[in-house]
């Protein structure tokens, strides 16, 4: 089968199916309780799928906000006309204050420097909405759920003398998918903390603490929110569809006599004549060079392994014996070609990676091809 698209200048590709994001976001928004109970994260571009068609395929019924990693992440999405709630989910350099205000976007603040510095940058006419990092566990931003008690006090002196709205307070699971026992635990720091704020007489607005894994466990998406990723791009627990397949046009199809090497180091040879096909794409695109003489793509409708190390520009497979292969046909590293197919996570267990690196990983010299499927 040949999966190549009909322009035949693109080398290697991505194919991003819209229909199945939306379906999985609907499943996720059932899950949740509404599509108003979800902030979708589109960092690191929408997970490498592209930030901008995303939020665009979910305007019809879109979110109670996005999620992003930096300003100029947030800033890009309002160019791109994308509106609604904006949150900048890491640290803010303190040259960021004004760009913020610029665009509408919002500040998480996982520091009391921070939120006085978010403070004194406001307007008073117009208070910003901030969001309040708890760190229950995960150790990497947020103020300290165990020291509620020493920070609490001076959370109440900012709010009450900088122009600022807690619009919400979270936290992050470190192991949803892994350890019940241990999330839990941060469900109950996290609550209990939740509690102290509002003793102190600070409301601590809509709270969220679950992500894709935690919205699919028992017991950890009852809060105000949830913050899913993975799954709205097709991976992680609970069976969403697949959005993401990877495509490589075959380039040159030859034929190698017994004992000739292949790619660098030679760490390949043919045992006997072998018939291969040379992909356009390689570790420059984001393939990894961990698939060298152990991984395979489709071609054809056939699994073909890939011969000798992963290059920069270039993969070589072995096209199967009874499989007609040309230039210009396509193969697929990433997806269904006939009855085959390579799962996410498989190919995340190939590269000895986690899903996230996968399609993060996708190179900017892969173009993003954006079709709507019918299930």
């Amino acid at each position: 089968m040949n999966t190549a698209p009909e322009d035949e200048t693109r080398r290697a590709w991505v194919e991003v199916d819209l229909g199945a994001l939306r379906r999985n976001f609907a499943t996720l928004a059932e899950r949740a309780g509404g599509a108003s109970r979800l902030v979708v994260m589109l960092k690191a571009d929408g997970y490498g799928l592209g930030a901008i068609p995303v939020a665009r395929a979910l305007g019809d019924a879109p979110p109670w906000a996005y999620g992003v990693a930096t300003v100029e992440e947030g800033a890009e999405l309002r160019r791109a006309g994308i509106r609604g709630r904006i949150i900048v989910f890491s640290p803010c350099p303190p040259m960021d204050a004004d760009a913020l205000a610029a665009d509408s976007l919002e500040p998480a603040v996982s520091s009391l420097d921070a939120l006085r510095r978010f403070g004194s940058a406001a307007r008073e006419a117009v208070p910003l909405p901030v969001h309040l990092e708890i760190d229950t566990g995960m150790g990497r931003l947020g103020l300290l759920a165990e020291d509620a008690d020493r920070w609490t006090g001076a959370l109440v002196a900012a709010l009450r003398t900088y122009p600022l709205r807690l619009a919400s307070t979270f936290t992050h699971f470190h192991s949803a998918d892994s350890d019940p026992d241990a999330t839990r635990e941060q469900e109950r720091r996290f609550r209990s903390v939740l509690d102290a704020l509002r003793a102190a007489g600070v409301d601590p607005g809509l709270t969220h603490a679950a992500n894709s894994a935690a919205l699919f466990s028992e017991g950890t998406s009852d809060h105000d929110l949830t913050r899913p990723g993975l799954y709205l791009y097709g991976g992680g627990p609970g069976g969403p569809e697949p959005v993401a397949s990877v495509r490589a046009r075959v380039l040159d199809v030859r034929t190698l006599p017994a004992g000739h090497a292949v790619s660098y180091g030679a760490t390949w040879r043919t045992a006997g004549s072998a018939r291969l096909a040379t992909l356009g794409i390689g570790y420059g695109d984001g393939l990894r060079t961990r698939l060298s003489n152990r991984g395979f793509v489709l071609l054809g409708g056939r699994k073909a392994p890939i011969r000798g190390a992963v290059c920069m520009d270039v993969t070589v497979v072995q096209a199967a014996p009874d499989v007609s292969v040309a230039p210009g046909d396509g193969a697929t590293l990433l997806g269904t070609d006939g009855e085959e197919r390579i799962t996410l996570a498989e190919l995340a267990d190939a590269y000895d990676a986690i899903e996230y690196e996968v399609l993060t990983g996708l190179g900017g010299r892969l173009s993003r091809v954006y079709l709507d499927r019918q299930p």
